[in-house]
């Protein structure tokens, strides 16, 4: 009875199953870095400094860049061991000449494309002056730690102005790159998490009188992008420009997941240093304003993958104990042993799920054990 009883014991704290090395959250921001025109774009720059001091207190994830000056974006490269060390750049995206886009990630970026960059507008109903796409979309491909697939980060910059030829040439670029969610990425990569971000230069609340929707093109059912409205948490403004100006007027800088990170989202904002109190170290109030014209856009994901499991049943039979719990199928799981809750060995590993549910069975000893359930990344 001594043995039972040390069996019973132990076994209440069954009920802690953990994750192993999984994350469980992924923070993606977007960022028009209002480079165009810029002269100097090193880390001496006080712009550029603003904008790395940001970065460094937000700590986020992937970062898109918008607007980075084309002619100086090789100082990208002294810009992440500057102020993100350690962390991976993809800077092939197209360029209208002046700025392009750039990706920042984290985590190991395995592949970066751009697709759109010079593609004609003319099958999507732009056919005016040197009808072809102004920047380009930019993917990146990146291989998050906890993820079962990888991660699709995508982003682009849609032309400017508010004026009618800028407005439809906006539009088609919407329509192509819906285009090619709908034909090329979707197909292949449909169960894969992915996202938009971007200045899509346009409000989807205020919109201009020429405005064609290019967002609404963007967000629908056959894209599978959904909208999100990222607010700061000060003031509960979703404008994101111009910082610059006497307030801000329009929101242009959008985060737009797919169904399965919308689903999981976990919180959201725009980014104001001037609204932060008490101020952190190592931030300016001004930085924000310095930094560009434009607000960083800051969303948190949880994992999709990292779904909670817990314990369907546990058995005592004669001399064996039987665990039964929840499993993603494919997925696998290590059973651990403690005398002491303190040392812990492997008691099973690579047990893989086949359904929803796995079992595993231990015989009895004489000694206390308590036991503990791994799920691996």
């Amino acid at each position: 009875m001594h043995h039972s009883a040390n069996w019973r014991a132990c076994l209440l704290l069954l009920f802690c199953l953990f994750p192993a090395a999984s994350l469980h959250a992924l923070s993606i921001l977007t960022y028009n870095v209002g480079g165009n025109g810029a002269t100097n774009w090193s880390t001496n720059s006080v712009q550029v400094q603003a904008i790395g001091r940001q970065m460094q207190y937000l700590q986020p994830d992937v970062i898109t860049f918008n607007e980075v000056p084309f002619s100086h974006s090789s100082q990208m490269t002294n810009f992440v061991p500057a102020y993100l060390p350690g962390y991976f750049l993809a800077m092939n995206s197209g360029t209208d000449g002046a700025i392009r886009s750039a990706i920042i990630s984290r985590y190991p970026i395995v592949r970066s494309v751009k697709w759109l960059d010079g593609v004609s507008l003319v099958p999507f109903g732009y056919t005016n002056t040197n009808p072809t796409f102004t920047r380009d979309l930019f993917e990146a491909e990146i291989n998050v730690p906890g993820f079962s697939n990888h991660l699709h980060v995508f982003t682009t910059h849609l032309k400017a102005l508010a004026d009618s030829q800028s407005a439809a040439r906006r539009a088609a670029e919407a329509s192509a790159i819906s285009n090619f969610f709908v034909t090329t990425f979707l197909p292949i990569n449909g169960q894969r998490p992915y996202l938009l971000t971007g200045d899509l230069n346009e409000d989807v609340s205020r919109p201009p009188s020429s405005s064609q929707h290019p967002i609404e093109r963007l967000v629908n059912a056959a894209t599978g992008l959904r909208l999100t409205t990222p607010r700061n948490p000060v003031t509960s403004d979703e404008r994101t420009w111009s910082i610059r100006n006497s307030s801000l007027t329009v929101r242009f800088d959008y985060v737009l997941p797919g169904g399965l990170l919308f689903s999981n989202m976990a919180s959201s904002q725009v980014f104001r240093s001037d609204r932060l109190s008490p101020m952190p170290p190592n931030l300016f109030t001004n930085d924000s304003r310095t930094a560009s014209d434009h607000l960083p856009v800051l969303v948190v994901f949880h994992n999709p993958y990292d779904t909670r499991f817990g314990f369907t049943a546990i058995a005592l039979s004669n001399q064996l104990v039987r665990l039964n719990w929840q499993t993603t199928t494919g997925r696998q799981y290590r059973v651990e042993g403690s005398p002491d809750f303190i040392s812990w060995s492997s008691l099973s590993t690579n047990l893989t799920a086949t359904s929803s549910n796995l079992s595993w069975t231990l015989s009895r000893s004489g000694n206390q054990q308590f036991l503990r359930v791994y799920r691996l990344p």
